[in-house]
């Protein structure tokens, strides 16, 4: 099986050496580069294919938002997790519209935690902490609310259980979470939302989950 290749921007020193330790053992993650800039980051990436970008916002001459919407344009197979100070709505909204696939505070990002969003993106989803789910929800419910009533959903195309799961993705649970509460493996939660959004042709959970509030296929 082959590795998940990561790429680590951060402009500070200490951050870059305790992701690095954090990473070092496992087995199917691969640390292959470390940089302290975007400029860096692209120069690097031109000679090397990473499959993760684990990125500060805050970096002298390139952000992270900037780096983010860059390598979404130029390299879209390449995923970028934002590991910031900042967890205010702004950021975190800007971060997701410009291609990120997942978000968390470095306040909040353990060992676990790392770990598992790396993990998760890899896979193909996206991940936020429990925390920056819930500022993530409040947004797109207000932005829902102010814009009205939304395009027509094709309510009868989705199933009870894929409602079900529908729901707990809205409440900002986990794969694993919704795994767990629902007694399934979570192979087949993944199963049941890679169908939901074949339906409906999403690109992206965030997609998925602003639309199901805009029509009411679930309440929130």
């Amino acid at each position: 099986m082959s590795k998940i290749k990561v790429l680590i921007v951060d402009d500070h020193q200490i951050v870059r050496d305790g992701i690095q330790r954090i990473l070092k053992d496992e087995i199917d993650i691969e640390l292959i580069g470390s940089v302290s800039s975007g400029k860096e980051a692209l120069n690097f990436i031109k000679c090397n294919n990473p499959d993760i970008v684990i990125a500060d916002l805050s970096m002298p001459n390139m952000s992270g938002i900037e780096l983010t919407e860059t390598l979404t344009k130029l390299y879209p197979d390449i995923k970028v997790l934002i590991l910031s100070m900042f967890n205010n709505e702004e950021y975190i909204v800007s971060a997701i519209q410009t291609g990120a696939k997942g978000y968390l505070p470095k306040q909040d990002s353990t060992t676990e935690i790392l770990l598992e969003a790396i993990r998760t993106i890899s896979s193909g989803d996206e991940f936020y902490s429990p925390s920056i789910s819930k500022i993530v929800m409040k947004s797109f419910v207000n932005n829902v609310k102010n814009a009205g009533v939304g395009e027509i959903a094709k309510k009868h195309q989705l199933t009870i259980r894929e409602k079900e799961i529908l729901k707990l993705y809205v409440e900002g649970c986990t794969n694993n979470e919704i795994a767990e509460k629902l007694n399934l493996s979570i192979f087949t939660v993944k199963t049941h939302k890679n169908n939901i959004m074949q339906k409906y042709n999403f690109k992206s959970t965030v997609e998925m989950i602003k639309f199901a509030l805009r029509n009411n296929i679930v309440e929130w």
